[in-house]
């Protein structure tokens, strides 16, 4: 998160920041490290990470109630939605479409159309990518 902050918060050009020129829009998924007991997606075992602090969510508000911790990190004129999760249901629907990762990312076009994939967010090469699009 600091570093997409600074990122949204960066000068892009004299009159703007990056987040008054693109919508970071944040989906809260899966937890990729959640704290043990619960099982990480990635291993099918228990895979902690230095800052696992939270569970596994079973149901939406819980999911819901992670996001939020995870909002509150944020700064700038970013924006985080949860993806789907309902027991019984089809879930997981932002997760399994754009790919089971957690920590992609992805620039868009105002027309739908996908610019720049990154498996493992680089805010450096993302900056570099915006320009491109928009300079």
């Amino acid at each position: 998160m600091p570093a997409l902050n600074q990122l949204a918060a960066k000068s892009f050009d004299a009159n703007h920041t990056f987040d008054d020129v693109v919508h970071f829009v944040h989906v809260y998924v899966i937890e990729p490290h959640p704290e043990s007991p619960d099982i990480s997606p990635y291993r099918g075992d228990v895979w902690e990470a230095g800052y696992s602090t939270l569970g596994q969510p079973t149901t939406y508000s819980g999911r819901v109630t992670n996001a939020q911790q995870t909002a509150s990190l944020l700064t700038g004129n970013q924006l985080l939605v949860v993806d789907e999760l309902t027991p019984g249901q089809h879930n997981n629907p932002a997760w399994c479409t754009y790919g089971p990762c957690p920590n992609c990312a992805y620039l868009i076009r105002q027309d739908g159309t996908i610019d720049t994939v990154q498996t493992w967010v680089e805010p450096t090469d993302m900056e570099s990518a915006i320009h491109n699009l928009l300079d």
